[in-house]
């Protein structure tokens, strides 16, 4: 697995001075129940632009900053993240657009407060195709994935490294287990060739309009959003732009909401990415700014009439700044078709922070169990179980509780540059944070999507580069009231505590080879078929050999006995029956009916042994260990 590697410089803090602040004049709803305070910012950054020929190797390369931020009292710090990432089908394509490069540079300074009006063909509005709410729409996006810096990218879709989208790497996202896709999309930055009248190139919009048709060939939702795109909105939620920014997004949202007019709800359009208000004042300006998006969106008619929109959460969608400063909505003319985003990247020191900072060190061990003893000095010290908790249950009460869906437009942890011990306990532990994350964010009403450069689908070949953390995504996205494991079909059989899945040792295939636990690699070896057995207990089946199912070896009623395989006849013995009995949202504990005791990952002597390769599986009593559970993926 490749490593990332961020970069931080530090360099005179931005600084912006708004006087004679006034109020803006947008109508505005009121959150029913929620007070109105005004968050004290003294403990934050203001953040600045990303310079974005700064580049990387890795998992966020060219990943706009401003919530990624560690909130500190520090006056003079800038944090700028950028990364490079490296990496057929025969449903409807529309002929690829010859989209050129256009030499542009960043338009956060703006002067045009007027541009033509692009809404030149209205339509009534039509709700066929268009009849779900955002909630239920929401409900029915349980993993999703952002296409990162391909569409937002300087200068064309290749212009931070990935190939161009094609229909095959969506196909690839929904074999996987993804049903929404989030395409951050860069516009003005590079697509607008006359900045004086706004207009967007004609191939651009067709090309975006061809990737979305990707998505929705596959009955898939997307998210198309206008992202960083130089920071003309982003970095100028203030009075002093404000007019100027709320003629650039009218003019830009026109001709996007025209040109996917046609598509039905699974198309949603979101304002913005992650815009830097950190202030009442400066959250009234953005509040504008999603206010013009919605009057652009609904002036084109349509199907644009009833289509679901996102409004991002203010200082980069950050929840505490979310949940303290966005107490009002804009007005929508259209009844339940709104949601809001949040990003979520915490802690940042274990998620994105490279290097040990005065304020912090790394955290390269996140999570109840996965602290460790020989590197103290990078195990949390906050932002872990309870913090997560807090902050999803803050969005529910806040929003969801009000009918107004949340999206988690993106989250995610780099790699770390580690060794041995140090990486198994790393590995397991983010594994352990994308499925707490995924949980607790469902539980909540918030609609989790990955950020992803290229790190976990390998975007030329579209193989999994990251099976451990897939498992963990997909198992997160199980609760209680998911479909059981189905008899017949074939499943990884992953650990909870070390997300590395049950395997048949080193491929054997004679009677007595053990079993224990491995990366997945894909192998048969590594792969089950749940069979029905006597008494209402089931036989586990490796898919690399014939005959022959996981059993307890030699009848053995003792902790510590060892699991292996060996034919079987029939519906097989008793030590060869397994009770498959669910514990915690999704995850089973596995009994052996012979022993009544649990399948299990050795721990061992050492507390790095439950996340190695090689470790054993055996049986022991059942005392509700993270090593007693399992969770069934479905090959």
């Amino acid at each position: 697995m490749a490593t990332a590697l961020l970069s931080i410089f530090e360099i005179p803090r931005w600084l912006t001075a708004v006087i004679n602040i006034t109020a803006c004049a947008n109508n505005s709803v009121n959150l029913t129940g929620n007070d109105k305070n005004t968050l004290v910012l003294s403990d934050y950054l203001t953040l600045s632009h990303a310079i974005n020929q700064i580049i990387n190797t890795g998992r966020f390369k060219h990943r706009r900053p401003n919530h990624f931020f560690m909130k500190k009292t520090l006056s003079y710090f800038l944090c700028i993240l950028a990364i490079l990432a490296l990496t057929r089908c025969k449903k409807q394509q529309i002929t690829s657009p010859d989209v050129k490069s256009l030499v542009k540079t960043s338009t956060k300074t703006l002067t045009a407060t007027s541009y033509p009006s692009y809404n030149i063909s209205p339509l009534a509005p039509d709700q066929t195709g268009m009849t779900s709410t955002a909630t239920q729409i929401a409900a029915n996006m349980t993993l999703g994935i952002n296409i990162g810096n391909t569409m937002e990218a300087q200068y064309n879709e290749n212009g931070w490294g990935n190939p161009n989208i094609t229909q095959a790497l969506i196909d690839s996202y929904k074999q996987r287990g993804f049903n929404a896709i989030r395409i951050p999309c860069n516009w003005n930055w590079s697509h607008v060739p006359d900045s004086t009248t706004a207009k967007i190139d004609p191939a651009w919009l067709a090309r975006v309009q061809q990737v979305v048709q990707y998505c929705v060939n596959d009955g898939m939702y997307a998210i198309l959003n206008i992202h960083w795109d130089g920071g003309w909105l982003e970095l100028n939620c203030t009075t002093t732009a404000q007019a100027a920014v709320n003629a650039k997004q009218k003019a830009l949202w026109e001709q996007i909401a025209t040109q996917m007019r046609g598509f039905d709800q699974h198309l949603l359009f979101a304002s913005a990415n992650e815009p830097n208000a950190t202030d009442s004042t400066e959250m009234r300006v953005l509040l504008s700014y999603h206010q013009t998006f919605i009057n652009a969106v609904r002036s084109t008619g349509g199907h644009n009439s009833y289509r679901t929109l996102v409004i991002q959460g203010p200082k980069g969608g950050d929840i505490v700044y979310t949940n303290n400063l966005m107490n009002t909505m804009p007005t929508d003319p259209a009844s339940n078709r709104l949601m809001v985003e949040i990003h979520n990247y915490t802690p940042w020191n274990f998620c994105l922070l490279d290097a040990d900072q005065s304020y912090g060190n790394r955290f390269f061990y996140w999570g109840s169990g996965y602290h460790t003893t020989f590197d103290v000095a990078n195990n949390p010290t906050w932002g872990e179980e309870s913090t997560i908790n807090e902050n999803f249950q803050m969005m529910k009460t806040k929003f969801v509780d009000h009918g107004i869906p949340v999206v988690m437009g993106e989250f995610a942890v780099m790699d770390r540059n580690l060794t041995g011990d140090s990486l198994n306990f790393n590995l397991a532990s983010r594994a352990y944070w994308y499925n707490y994350s995924m949980r607790q964010a469902l539980a909540n009403g918030v609609h989790p999507f990955l950020w992803d450069t290229g790190s976990l689908i390998n975007r030329s070949t579209y193989a999994v580069k990251d099976q451990r953390d897939l498992a963990a995504l997909v198992q997160g996205a199980q609760t209680g009231a998911s479909p059981a494991f189905q008899v017949g079909s074939v499943y990884q059989i992953i650990n909870r505590y070390s997300f590395k899945p049950l395997e048949i040792g080193g491929w054997a295939t004679a009677n007595g080879s053990l079993a224990d636990q491995w990366e997945y690699v894909a192998g048969a070896n590594q792969q089950f078929k749940v069979q029905a057995a006597a008494n209402g207990g089931y036989m586990l089946t490796p898919m690399h050999v014939s005959g022959k199912c996981l059993e307890v070896w030699g009848w053995s009623g003792a902790n510590g006995g060892a699991v292996d395989m060996w034919d079987y006849t029939g519906t097989g013995g008793a030590n060869q029956n397994w009770l498959i009995q669910p514990t915690y949202n999704g995850f089973y504990k596995i009994i052996n009916v012979n022993s009544g005791k649990a399948l299990e990952v050795t721990l061992g002597t050492d507390p790095a042994v439950p996340f190695r390769n090689g470790s054993a599986v055996d049986q022991n009593d059942y005392y509700g260990g993270k090593n007693q559970q399992w969770g069934f993926v479905k090959i």
